[in-house]
């Protein structure tokens, strides 16, 4: 009798385990729709504040494509681009990086180009850096972030891309140098591969899927 009423607890248990895990799994697929919904306004809304949208006349998810390198956009990480063309013209792009040189893991950010090489702005799509310090690259937290406005990068000025710790020309943060330092380098990163690639980028086919 005793088994009987452990063996009927544990086939209540499992049914429930299975139930409850069913729900979730369904909750998770009638969410997914609207988190991608978000998460795509939310990308609209970051490309809009790098290029003027008044700049461009094509539909700039649709000009979504992927590319990867190592070296200088993210070690194991897939980026995006999206392009902004006006008349059929390269406009500006906008192209996601990340490092990993911060202070406390991945800072993912989205650097905006100008066809002729200069920087149209810099956002931080996601960080985990310190509150009250590293979180300075918010823009609802500081201003720090605007400083890479309208700069260029040429090779034989290449020193001149780091914080003035380092005898570079960017401004750190009071208290911090790591994650202001992790993002002027992977903006600099970023500005080398596009000076490498940017005919192929304004001209690659679009491959992300769910912007097309």
């Amino acid at each position: 009798m005793i088994l009987s009423a452990i063996s009927r607890n544990g086939f209540l248990l499992a049914a429930f385990a299975i139930i409850c895990t069913a729900a979730v799994a369904t909750v998770n697929q009638l969410t997914k729709p609207v988190i991608a919904k978000q998460e795509q306004m939310a990308l609209l809304k970051t490309i809009n504040q790098l290029i003027p949208k008044d700049s461009y006349d094509n539909d700039i998810f649709a000009s979504c494509f992927i590319i990867n390198d190592d070296t200088l956009l993210g070690k194991d990480r897939s980026q995006q681009v999206f392009v902004a063309k006006k008349a059929g013209k390269p406009v500006a792009l906008m192209l996601e990086t990340s490092t990993f040189k911060g202070y406390a893991g991945e800072i993912k950010l989205a650097v905006g180009i100008f066809a002729d090489g200069k920087v149209a702005g810099v956002r931080v799509i996601r960080h985990s850096e310190t509150p009250g310090l590293g979180d300075k690259i918010q823009t609802n937290k500081s201003d720090w972030i605007y400083s890479f406005n309208n700069k260029h990068y040429q090779k034989d000025q290449s020193a001149r891309w780091e914080v003035k710790k380092n005898g570079g020309d960017i401004d750190a943060f009071t208290g911090a140098t790591i994650t202001p330092r992790a993002i002027t380098l992977a903006v600099k990163d970023t500005l080398i591969y596009f000076n490498k690639n940017s005919d192929t980028l304004f001209n690659h086919p679009a491959n992300c899927g769910e912007f097309e």
